[in-house]
This record gives structure tokens, sequence and C-alpha cells, in this order.
């Protein structure tokens, strides 16, 4: 029989998931590995800074309808290593805390544990503790640690007529919630693909990789988790007097969400400016290091640069306008 989790209690679920850390996660040392049954857990620290983020999901607000468990897990470990990503550094381990419904089933909180711990396989991170509560949602609460030297990149470096690029396509998960709660005639192959960048997002580790191997070629980096305007305001915030220009017509996107936007009423800029949870990165390039390098950068698109305008301005069809700073803000009205 199915068991609900309150009938397994704290410590019970707390083993559970340990056991399966310990069998699923391999690239451990042994002395780190044992400490995570006590009080606190060992990280090894040969790097010259720490990173460390914090990042929580409450069921209502960040896990949209039809999210599976697993989907879940997954988005915990996502969120909180992108945040590692985006001060180019390696995440080495992860933290993670829940508050659980008690009628939750043995069955549902393996299928949550297995999501966290197969996108820790994915990204070569270990769990290394956390805690359970009862709660009456899911709330997920991660905490990610990483490493770094010296090439970590603050966002107050960025240096006039820097190329301004995203790693990978934007606009998919505001496509995807239309696709969820709004009007829905799109083939399913095309839905699949759309959905996946809500249900199932992934990092851009490869391309994280290449910013860490030459550090050179940036000169800020960020994660695109409140939307593209949002993250470009925090840039002009940190670097007075500097300007940001971006094309539209550079901005890449899956061309299917085109058709969503249109069935919805909706404009495709909003899509790609103004919505976020893209786990992609926008980083600003030394322009002559990236074509020393851009032999070598897959999948890095360039989408505009900067000026001294002091500006965020959009170019769209040789008009250019002022992009407003707007984008989804917890604890803010609309």
């Amino acid at each position: 029989m199915n068991k609900l989790i309150s009938e397994i209690g704290e410590k019970n679920l707390i083993k559970i998931l340990l056991d399966k850390r310990d069998s699923k996660l391999k690239n451990v040392a042994k002395r780190v590995k044992h400490s995570y049954h006590d009080d606190a857990a060992l990280i090894e620290n040969s790097s010259k800074y720490t990173v460390i983020s914090t990042d929580m999901l409450i069921q209502h607000s960040h896990f949209p309808k039809n999210m599976t468990y697993y989907q879940m897990g997954e988005k915990i470990v996502t969120v909180n290593v992108s945040d590692i990503l985006a001060m180019n550094a390696k995440a080495t381990s992860i933290l993670i805390s829940m508050g659980l419904p008690s009628e939750m089933t043995r069955e549902e909180y393996d299928e949550l544990t297995d999501g966290i711990l197969d996108k820790c396989s994915e990204y070569n991170i270990t769990l290394i503790g956390g805690d359970i509560n009862q709660n009456t949602e899911i709330i997920l609460n991660g905490t990610s640690i990483g490493k770094v030297n010296e090439e970590f990149k603050l966002q107050n470096d960025i240096d006039m007529d820097n190329l301004i690029a995203v790693t990978g396509q934007l606009g998919g998960p505001a496509a995807a919630l239309d696709l969820i709660y709004g009007n829905d005639n799109t083939p399913e192959e095309e839905k699949k693909e759309i959905l996946d960048t809500m249900y199932e997002p992934d990092l851009p580790m490869k391309q994280s990789e290449i910013f860490r191997e030459y550090p050179s070629l940036i000169t800020s980096i960020t994660d695109i988790t409140d939307g593209l305007a949002v993250e470009l305001g925090h840039l002009h915030d940190k670097n007075k007097g500097l300007g940001f220009e971006i094309y539209f017509d550079k901005i890449p996107y899956n061309k299917n969400i085109e058709k969503v936007a249109k069935i919805n009423n909706k404009e495709l800029e909003d899509y790609l400016l103004h919505f976020g949870e893209e786990f992609e990165l926008l980083v600003t390039l030394n322009k002559e290091e990236y074509y020393k390098y851009e032999e070598k950068l897959e999948n890095i698109h360039i989408i505009g640069k900067t000026n001294s305008s002091d500006k965020i301005t959009l170019i769209k069809e040789d008009f250019e306008k002022i992009i407003p700073v707007k984008g989804y803000e917890h604890l803010k009205d609309d």
C-alpha cells in the first residue's frame, strides 16, 4: 500500500532521501559524504572564493498546472544552480529544505526526490543536506554552493562598446503559460517543445564552461530569470552613464511562439522582454576577445551593444524606443 508521508515521519523521510542520494550520487569524497549524516555537512574548499545563493519555490506561485512532482524536484535544483552560473562559478553542492503536505504519498515523495537527485547528477553536484517540515502546500528552498578563483564577474564592470549576448532562445516560458492557462490550438509537437521550457528547463552548462575557460571574454554575467528587460535594468543601475542597445531581430526565439502570442492576443515583444523564468545567461562581452574566440562560442547570440546613451533602447524595424524595465516581481502589485 502506498503510505502517506505523514505515516512515515520526518526522520525516516530524511533517511530515505539520504540513502537514495548515497546510491545515486557517486563522485563525492568519502570524508565529505560521511558528514552528510551529522548535524552539518562539510564542503571541500580548494578555491579562493566560495559562492552561495538561495532560492525558494512555492507551489501556487512557481509550479504551474500539470507540473509533476519530478519536475518540481528538478526545478528547485535548476533555479539555484542558475544563480551560481551567473557568477561565472562552478556549482558543487546544494542544500534543499522542503515543506510538504501531510497527505503527500510515499510514491509522490519518491518522485519529487528523484527529480532533485537526477538534476544533481546531471549538473555534477551533490545534495549535502536540508530539512523537512509539514506545510499546507509544497515549498522547496534551496541553497546552492559553488567555487571560483579570480574568474568571477561583478555586474558593475561593463565597458563602452561591449557586445551584449544571451546563451539561448527566449520567450518560451511566457508562451508556455499561455498554452497552459490560455487559448490553445497549437499542434502537439510544437506545443511540447514550448511547454518543456516551463516544465523541463535546462541550464547553459556548456556555455558556462566556455566562460570559465576564457574569463577575459566576459565583462559581466547574470541569468534572465526575471526577464531580459529587468536584467538589463539591473545592469544599467550598476553602470551609470552606459547605454544598452538591443536589436529586436537578433533576439533568438522558437518561431512557434509567434503563433501562441497571436492566438492569445499577446505581443511577441512582451514574451521576449518582460516575462522571465528564462534559465539562460545574459552576458556582456569584450569585443576583441569575442572575435578571438568566436569559433568556439556555440549557441551564444549577440543581441546588442553598450554605448554612451545612458538609456536602454530597442531597435525594431529601424525604429528606436526606450525599453520599459518591467517584469514579474514578488510582493509587488501590477
